[in-house]
């Protein structure tokens, strides 16, 4: 196996324990049974996940911004549409699915707290899993179409990278089916983390 199928195997094994270790979480936040479902993992070049995202330009999205900063930093992007980050607003503030019915500064709150929940997952799993130092800084929320959030995204970096790890899950909450996409992006020394985490997998 190649050292860029090893270190691609190494981010989905990341990403695959991550959502396990998000599902738990939630479960706890809410009160309520929860199970974060991956639909697909994949690492892709970025010119073609830029395609792919803005030919959804249409959709208006909510999304957290993240750092993953220590010995293996990332960029982190989570997202959901408008609609569902309501859902996930009622979720989280224990109340009858369908009485957020604007988005406002408790949607966009709801919106920050599932970005924690998804980047402490991964960094988690990096320190306990194979004992590499990583933190996420706080959240920075931002309400746009899909396409300008994820060029906004990827700018600063994108231009020292190829490729990307897109995670496209499901959360099944109490018969609520909310579709969210997240981004990781590696940056700096990173790329020689995974094919470390790679060898030892």
């Amino acid at each position: 196996m190649t050292d860029r199928l090893k270190v691609d195997k190494a981010l989905k094994l990341i990403a695959k324990l991550s959502i396990d270790k998000s599902s738990q979480v939630l479960s706890k936040m809410i009160k309520s049974g929860a199970r974060i479902d991956l639909e697909n993992v994949c690492v892709v070049d970025i010119t073609e996940a830029t395609e792919k995202v803005i030919g959804q330009s249409d959709q208006e999205v909510v999304g957290a911004f993240i750092d993953l900063v220590g010995d293996a930093p990332f960029k982190f992007l989570f997202y959901v549409n408008v609609a569902d980050s309501l859902v996930l607003t009622d979720l989280i503030l224990k109340r009858e699915i369908g009485m957020t019915k604007i988005f406002d500064v408790y949607a966009q709150s709801a919106v920050q707290e599932m970005g924690n929940i998804l980047s402490s997952a991964i960094s988690n799993v990096f320190s306990s899993d194979f004992q590499i130092s990583m933190a996420p800084t706080p959240p920075t929320v931002i309400n746009d179409y899909a396409s300008t959030v994820f060029t906004e995204y990827i700018m600063s970096v994108a231009v020292d990278k190829n490729e990307i790890l897109i995670i496209e899950s499901v959360f099944n909450i109490v018969a609520t089916n909310i579709g969210c996409r997240m981004f990781i992006l590696p940056v700096g020394e990173s790329e020689k983390i995974l094919s470390y985490v790679a060898s030892t997998m």
